[in-house]
């Protein structure tokens, strides 16, 4: 089984960075455009996009990174230690032009709530890109350091699962949550968000995996168990920037 893992030496980091910033500057028009980016961890796309791009930007993450001292010198970048699910006051209404995130929101707890957020804080005319890990996929455990088997979220329970890591270094597995795509497009049209591109990535399908496991692997669509990533640009409609946002009403059936 393929891997996907990420090298995190700085070298790499800062060129992965410059990848980022040109990759989002091709599809969304980055130069000197106000910039929100989530999970923003070392800075290495935030530093790119303001030595590149001219942006200004604000760095978010749920962790504090030893360099952020260093990077958050430059009177252009800002960064936060905060949960984007939740009300920040510093993050102020229709404030970014663009907001972007690099594989974040499969470890986000509410990931409807951060999209709220967004809506929150993205100009009417502002453009959202997010890049995500799908929950069925066979990499989106994040195990496969740890396990060399496709989709061991979906065939083994969580006593398996931990038994396999007994003797290794837990602390790389990461939690995730298990939102399907079609279930991130519910949330995009109930925000007033419409996709304007997107792309998938696949690295692989196992089929002889997939028949010797097809109990338990049988139970999901088979595109989403070899779809591992997507990127969407998102946009409001222009013909309502921004839809309400209302609480959910539940209507409960009566019974016979």
């Amino acid at each position: 089984m393929a891997t996907v893992s990420v090298n995190y030496e700085e070298s790499a980091r800062r060129d992965r960075g410059i990848k980022n910033a040109d990759r989002l500057h091709k599809l969304m028009d980055m130069r000197g455009k106000r910039v929100l980016e989530i999970g923003c961890q070392f800075g290495d796309t935030t530093t790119a996009l303001v030595e590149k791009y001219d942006c200004e930007v604000v760095g978010i993450d749920i962790m504090r990174q030893d360099n952020w001292d260093e990077i958050g010198k430059n009177p252009k970048i800002t960064l936060l230690q905060a949960d984007i699910s939740k009300d920040n006051p510093d993050l102020l209404d229709n404030s970014f032009d663009r907001i972007v995130s690099f594989a974040v929101w499969e470890h986000i707890r509410h990931p409807y709530s951060a999209l709220k957020q967004c809506q929150r804080l993205l100009k009417p005319d502002g453009k959202k890109w997010l890049y995500a890990n799908l929950y069925r996929s066979a990499v989106a455990s994040h195990l496969t350091w740890a396990i060399k088997e496709p989709w061991p979220q979906l065939t083994m329970s969580s006593s398996e699962i931990m038994g396999r890591l007994k003797s290794k270094d837990i602390g790389w597995y990461f939690w995730v949550n298990k939102l399907t795509y079609q279930q991130y497009i519910l949330y995009f049209r109930k925000l007033g968000f419409h996709i304007t591109w997107e792309y998938f990535i696949q690295h692989y399908f196992d089929e002889e995996y997939y028949r010797n496991n097809e109990r338990e692997l049988g139970l999901y669509p088979e595109w989403d168990l070899k779809t591992d990533f997507f990127q969407v640009v998102l946009e409001f409609s222009p013909d309502h920037p921004k839809a309400p946002i209302e609480d959910p009403v539940y209507r409960i059936a009566p019974t016979r």
